[in-house]
């Protein structure tokens, strides 16, 4: 058995990478990966005071605002679930040093992609005196690794994510010190206690009682398609099952049903009065923020140790701070329908039967609507449009409708036909706010829009879209309107009007990603979104997520951007 183990082991981490080997200490029953990587040349560039350095074999940039812009290599290691990472260490065969004329870049404060903030940002170049003027070498070590648990497709396994810093600056003396090349070694063994999680086609489906009827056609339906669906009330969830409240009996439910059920997915239905969505301690570049809500908590099932993932190790009811032992990696697939009533219920899930029944090999799914503009005005070029092309290379298989400030068509009655004649995915770039998404013109003088009402326009039945928004708080499901007034330069003016109307501003309203799904006629069938304010640009963002999506479910898990 452990002789084939190890087998799997090589042929795995032999796909993942080119320069892998594999070694193993029988007296120890330790294994050793070294990974070899040669870098190329850094390129140096001098503009406006400052140097910028490239390289081309790394993955990304250190992003930490304030600091030093850095090039960082990304090598993501995956091994069977229950293996145990020991060591993760380097080798450099030689260190060169590079002469600057000019400091660094510093990293550029982030840039949420909101439209209620936007008057906020700036993007000025703010150094951090602290590693500016310092004498220590940046960043303090070339190597910083995270272990986790999660997917790789529907299998459980460990995942082992391994950042090497290819230069190091040294702020007082110009310099940056190169490794040209670089070995990695990571030590590993697996588990005496080692669980063997498999995962079958099966789908758990978790809503208040009062839904029960309006779901049973789609399990019904669900089963009928060799999909094994088990539905489970909150009821019953909340007598039987154990954890602190609700949402933690929740996650203790979906790792009962991992283990002895082999499910693969889960699908939350109602909105968030009728099953809680966790309040996480975010801490982004040094702030602490406690009102990020995301249904990845329901996901993150295991610890890299295999065992419950609380997101509250120290045990103080503050979920996923800076000091709990959180891995963000997903051990199910997971979705939610945020209903808020029976009617919602009916229309969802009549939009997923015939979704799953009709839709494949429908010419009309072959199109992608590509929808962007000048989203960062203050910069030069429209960011919104550059997204939208790097999707369009990733999802080339796809006829593109491109709809564009730039082309002068970014407009309500556009937007709402070409959804109406049907397409497969939309991917969206730009601003984004509960009720709506707009972007700037190339000018930057004027902002589009489309809001949550002119959805109602949509006619395109059956001919549902998965929607991608690469932008703020468009999936911000326990959206009150009272929030929005608050964003407002004239909100004594706006809230006396509002409630001349009658409008309760402390009521909670459909949020603008989940009324495209409960729109009855058309809209769409899926929708991925952030909860809050999300920051991003061409070089980071929410275009650098995956354009994944548990079909036929509203996927309102994304923290931050």
């Amino acid at each position: 058995m452990k002789k084939k183990l190890s087998i799997i082991v090589v042929g795995i981490l032999f796909i993942s990478g080119f320069g892998t080997a594999i070694t193993t200490n029988f007296q120890s029953k330790k294994m050793t990966i070294q990974e070899k990587i040669q870098f190329s040349e850094p390129v140096i560039m001098n503009q406006n005071n400052y140097s910028s350095v490239k390289i081309k074999e790394a993955t990304s940039y250190v992003a930490l605002p304030g600091n030093p812009m850095l090039p960082v290599y990304t090598k993501l290691f995956m091994f069977p679930f229950g293996t145990i990472i020991t060591d993760v260490s380097f080798t450099t065969s030689s260190e060169q040093i590079k002469e600057l004329t000019n400091e660094i870049l510093p990293t550029a404060q982030p840039t949420p992609v909101s439209g209620a903030l936007i008057e906020l940002s700036n993007e000025k170049q703010v150094k951090n005196d602290l590693v500016y003027l310092g004498t220590n070498a940046y960043p303090s070590s070339r190597l910083d690794y995270q272990i986790g648990a999660g997917l790789n497709g529907n299998d459980h396994v460990i995942l082992l994510s391994v950042q090497y810093y290819p230069l190091l600056y040294l702020p007082q003396h110009h310099t940056l010190l190169f490794t040209p090349n670089v070995q990695i070694m990571v030590t590993y063994e697996q588990s005496k206690n080692s669980l063997n999680l498999s995962m079958d086609n099966k789908l758990l489906v978790i809503a208040p009682e009062e839904y029960t009827d309006a779901l049973q056609p789609l399990v019904v339906h669900k089963n009928q398609y060799n999909t094994k669906t088990t539905l489970m009330t909150t009821e019953w969830i909340t007598i039987h099952s154990t954890g602190r409240d609700l949402p933690e009996k929740i996650k203790y439910t979906i790792k009962d049903a991992i283990e002895t059920n082999a499910i693969s997915s889960v699908l939350l239905v109602g909105g968030v009065e009728k099953i809680p969505i966790r309040r996480s301690y975010v801490s982004l570049w040094g702030l602490e923020d406690d009102g990020m809500i995301t249904d990845l908590y329901y996901s993150d099932i295991f610890d890299a140790h295999g065992n419950f993932s609380s997101w509250d190790t120290n045990n103080n009811d503050k979920f996923g701070e800076s000091n709990d032992i959180v891995d963000l990696y997903p051990d199910v697939h997971l979705g939610r329908l945020a209903c808020d009533s029976i009617q919602e219920v009916n229309i969802t899930v009549d939009k997923i039967i015939h979704y799953e029944t009709e839709t494949y090999g429908s010419d009309w799914f072959n199109t992608m609507i590509f929808i962007g503009g000048n989203t960062f005005r203050w910069s030069p070029g429209n960011d919104g449009e550059k997204n939208n092309e790097i999707i369009m290379g990733i999802m080339s298989q796809f006829t593109p409708k491109i709809i564009w400030t730039s082309k002068g068509n970014f407009n309500r009655q556009t937007i709402s036909n070409t959804i109406t004649d049907g397409a497969g995915f939309l991917d969206y770039s730009g601003h984004g706010f509960e009720h709506g998404m707009g972007t700037f013109t190339p000018s930057g003088l004027q902002m589009k829009q489309y809001l949550t009402s002119y959805i109602n326009d949509q006619k395109n039945e059956y001919k549902l879209p998965i929607m991608f928004f690469d932008a703020c708080l468009t999936a911000k499901i326990d959206y009150i309107l009272q929030d929005t007034l608050n964003y407002s330069k004239i909100k004594n003016i706006v809230t006396f009007i509002v409630k001349a109307l009658g409008v309760n501003t402390s009521q909670r309203i459909p949020c603008y990603a989940w009324s495209f799904l409960k729109h009855e006629g058309g809209g769409a069938i899926a929708t991925i979104g952030a909860t809050r304010t999300a920051y991003g640009g061409v070089e980071s963002g929410a275009v650098k997520c995956l354009l994944n999506s548990s079909l036929h479910t509203i996927a309102v898990s994304s923290l931050v951007k």
